[in-house]
């Protein structure tokens, strides 16, 4: 991954949770993503579809094309039989539908990072089943605990609490389906981060202010347009 010059006293907004049209209730080419994260502030994005590379492989060759891009972290957010879980930095697409604890240690083999998302955010289906949480949260580098869709700021803090408790580092991620959601959420840390120091960067990095109250009512409208994305996907799929 290009590095810009380290350093200087600048802030890097780091979102590690995005997705592009090749997640099926996504409406985001690549490059149309990558335009607004840079638009919006974003220095470093993690592209991470549902159970497919295909969007963060695209995002990583036109960032290498184009440096005023945003450095891109290639990702996936698997589908497991306990939940969803993101592996970062992962270079081989990863089957879903089998354990988390062995999706965990696939993430690892490649030299990718395990990432939790939104473990609290009990209105979406993906999230960790409630009875794995725990042992999810161990296996975990990084929880989330800014999300651009949550719908309750209780779900934040608590999985901000989970965080300490595990002694995993804390991001951020928008979350992002749809462009008015780019940028949403990021953590301001202190440089660029790489493969090798994602985890030590986070654990420097600065959350803004808690979200007002009314910034949990647009993921509702969202939610419910990635649910009728999918219902669409699923009819084509029969017809």
């Amino acid at each position: 991954m290009p590095q810009p010059p380290q350093g200087d006293d600048r802030e890097y907004r780091v979102d590690l949770h995005n997705h592009t049209s090749f997640s099926p209730d996504g409406d985001l080419c690549p490059r149309i993503l990558l335009e607004l994260a840079r638009s919006r502030g974003i220095d470093c994005i993690g592209v991470t579809d549902h159970d497919d590379l295909a969007g963060a492989r695209d995002c990583l060759a036109l960032a290498a094309d184009d440096p005023t891009l945003p450095r891109v972290v290639p990702g996936i957010e698997v589908h497991t039989r306990e939940g969803e879980i993101i592996g970062l930095f992962v270079e081989r697409a990863i089957r879903p539908g089998r354990p988390l604890a062995d999706t965990a240690a696939e993430i690892r083999s490649q030299g990718g990072v395990v990432y939790l998302p939104h473990p609290f955010d009990t209105s979406r289906r993906g999230t960790v089943h409630r009875e794995s949480l725990s042992a999810a949260a161990a296996l975990a580098d990084i929880i989330e605990v800014r999300n651009g869709r949550s719908t309750r700021p209780s779900s934040e803090r608590r999985a901000g609490a989970l965080a300490r408790e595990v002694r995993a580092a804390a991001a951020a991620g928008s979350d992002a389906h749809f462009s008015g959601e780019v940028g949403r959420s990021w953590v301001g840390v202190p440089r660029m981060p790489t493969r090798e120091d994602l985890v030590e960067v986070l654990r420097l990095g600065r959350f803004a202010a808690e979200p007002a109250p009314w910034r949990y009512v647009p993921p509702w409208y969202y939610l419910l347009r990635s649910a009728a994305a999918k219902a669409v996907g699923r009819r084509r799929g029969r017809a």
